[in-house]
């Protein structure tokens, strides 16, 4: 085991150039820069998945790019979403493991003051990737598909320029996502009927953050809507979950919810 002082931009891609089998990512905010360099310089056999935070503001404000997860997808690499995910760590052939504050941007890989450690002590790699892998399995994960982020694409092609935006009545769980203002107009026509119903749905609630029951309530909406559908409250969940992966709403864990628009 040894300290990360220094940046690790030359650690990092000298252990994925070395990497034989597979390379796992685990950071919230993801940029291009990084993710292209990365496909420059494993082997085409390497298999690579992220755990990242999919969420609309970090798109918006190009805290995250969503052209690294269309890299990333376009490589066949396997992408979850854990929305509440604040830790790095990057495992390199299930061996080898950095654990750091350093994101996967050209700023924490290069100029910002960041801190972590490299091991390859076979015993903590192990339970760095048990805990990978529950992240990944946890019901509140989603794994991301290309159509959410050519539907995430379409969804910014509708937004203005990203200016910095505090909404004065929401003081909540503000450390990584903001709420965005958006054209719910524009927005609402790249999704489709049961998306949209749910969208509306929730966009109707007054609370910013709302619980499952609030939308169970609008119930009769739905059943209008779509009559011959007799699984109503289990489509209401899967649809909660497809605005989740497009970030449009945070997933706060026991049936709590949070729109990311106004």
């Amino acid at each position: 085991m040894s300290l990360l002082r220094e940046p690790i931009n030359n650690l990092f891609f000298e252990l994925a150039n070395n990497s034989k089998t597979e390379i796992k990512l685990c950071a919230p905010f993801v940029k291009q820069g990084i993710i292209q360099n990365l496909y420059v310089v494993k082997k085409p056999s390497v298999a690579v998945e992220c755990i990242s935070n999919f969420n609309l503001p970090n798109f918006y404000k190009k805290s995250s790019d969503i052209e690294a997860f269309e890299t990333l997808m376009q490589n066949n690499g396997k992408i979850f979403n854990c929305q509440m995910l604040h830790a790095k760590l990057y495992i390199f052939d299930r061996k080898q493991l950095i654990i750091t504050s350093a994101n996967l941007t050209i700023s924490g890989f290069r100029r910002n003051l960041e801190y972590g450690v490299f091991m390859d002590d076979a015993e903590l790699v192990d339970k760095a990737l048990e805990d990978y892998d529950s992240i990944c399995s946890n019901e509140t994960t989603g794994k991301i598909r290309l159509s959410n982020i050519n539907e995430i694409k379409n969804v910014l092609r509708t937004l203005p320029e990203y200016h910095e935006y505090i909404p004065a009545d929401d003081t909540e769980n503000n450390e990584i996502d903001n709420i965005i203002p958006i054209n719910k107009e524009v927005v609402t026509q790249q999704l489709s009927l049961w998306k949209k119903t749910t969208f509306l749905v929730v966009d109707g609630i007054e609370k910013n953050e709302f619980c499952l029951e609030d939308v169970y309530r609008q119930e009769q909406i739905f059943m209008q809507k779509f009559p011959g559908n007799h699984t109503v409250k289990d489509s209401i969940r899967r649809n909660l979950q497809e605005l989740r992966d497009l970030g449009l709403i945070k997933f706060l864990g026991n049936g709590r919810y949070k729109k990311l628009w106004k």
